[in-house]
């Protein structure tokens, strides 16, 4: 009985955290002034992570554009969803990663600056999309569980 009680809590821990996420590796690409159009070692960088994707199991890969403050709020609004539009592309078309294993991209426009708009380097390091490679602490855990089970 103690056993089946003991089973029971650890599935039960177990889809709690199928909601929550590991980071697995990432990478930060940047963009030119009012551009979308990604950079030869954005595309090396983006390669390399779905390469490391691919070899993690049951992974998820999150993207979130992001603009500097120049321009209107809607136009950053836009060019941040371009961004993100550009990464998903780029992932489907020539790193072949299945578009079920992308998350819906995210513009998020001006907000959470990574440097202080008020340099150009600031607003250069703020021109970019953040891509991570996720995987469900769940699924993380329960590998762990079965190989120490084995």
């Amino acid at each position: 009985m103690e056993g089946l009680q003991g089973d029971t809590a650890t599935l039960s821990k177990r889809f709690d955290e199928l909601s929550h996420y590991d980071v697995k590796g990432e990478t930060r690409v940047h963009f030119g002034i009012n551009s979308a159009s990604l950079s030869q070692q954005a595309k090396s960088d983006l390669g390399a992570l779905a390469t490391n994707a691919a070899n993690t199991e049951g992974y998820l890969i999150q993207v979130a554009g992001y603009a500097d403050s120049s321009g209107s709020a809607a136009w950053n609004e836009e060019l941040s969803d371009r961004r993100a539009q550009a990464v998903v592309n780029y992932f489907r078309q020539v790193c072949y990663v299945p578009l079920s294993r992308v998350l819906a991209p995210a513009g998020m426009g001006v907000s959470q600056p990574a440097a202080s708009n008020e340099t150009a380097k600031g607003r250069q390091e703020n021109r970019r999309v953040e891509v991570k490679i996720l995987v469900s602490r769940g699924l993380s855990e329960g590998n762990a569980s079965t190989a120490a089970l084995q």
